[in-house]
């Protein structure tokens, strides 16, 4: 099954299970009527953002962001990572460029903040995919979860990671988490969760 295909299941799952991930109701609240009337982005809008960043996005992503640019208030891509369950929203490219001003804007060390990680806290963390940073330029936050934890895509793995594999950052206590080798398998794995 394609990605948009993939994207329609998930799509109508929310929309009947949305209580199961203490969501609100997105047809009562009419985040899935605002969410039907989004566009895709244009190739020349995904050219820009590649651009933008200095990036080459991988095909899934272009092809779910040609589908629906963003999804405002309707949670798209409900994930369990590390036994978590967060359910995000699909932020648009423009929301995305925005978050990059202000948050993986830079190149830190998780080992830059020892008032917060221990030698301890550093090797439980460590993951031979995912560089040991806390905040990395190239990390391209995506998807949102509560405003803070994102779905970003990776340009820079390390030695057992993929090319834009999706990681996991999330806040209080700060970590970063491997959740898929792209965004074409997470949205795989949803669906096959579901």
């Amino acid at each position: 099954m394609g990605m948009i295909e993939n994207i329609k299941l998930i799509e109508k799952y929310i929309c009947e299970n949305f209580d199961e991930w203490d969501l609100d109701d997105p047809i009562e609240e009419e985040y899935y009527d605002e969410y039907l009337e989004l566009e895709g982005a244009s190739d020349d809008e995904l050219s820009k953002f590649e651009e933008s960043l200095g990036i080459s996005l991988p095909d899934g992503f272009k092809e779910l962001y040609k589908y629906k640019n963003g999804s405002k208030y309707m949670s798209i891509l409900p994930c369990e990572i590390d036994e978590r369950y967060m359910c995000f929203n699909l932020m648009s490219l423009s929301e995305i460029e925005s978050c990059k001003s202000y948050f993986q804007n830079k190149n830190a060390l998780l080992t830059d903040y020892p008032e917060y990680f221990s030698d301890e806290d550093i090797e439980e963390m460590r993951d031979t995919r995912i560089k040991p940073y806390l905040f990395n330029e190239k990390w391209i936050p995506f998807a949102q979860y509560c405003d803070s934890c994102y779905l970003m895509l990776d340009f820079d793995p390390d030695e057992d990671g993929d090319m834009a594999q999706v990681i996991c950052y999330i806040h209080d206590p700060d970590e970063i988490l491997y959740a898929s080798k792209d965004i074409t398998e997470l949205v795989e794995n949803i669906v096959g969760s579901l």
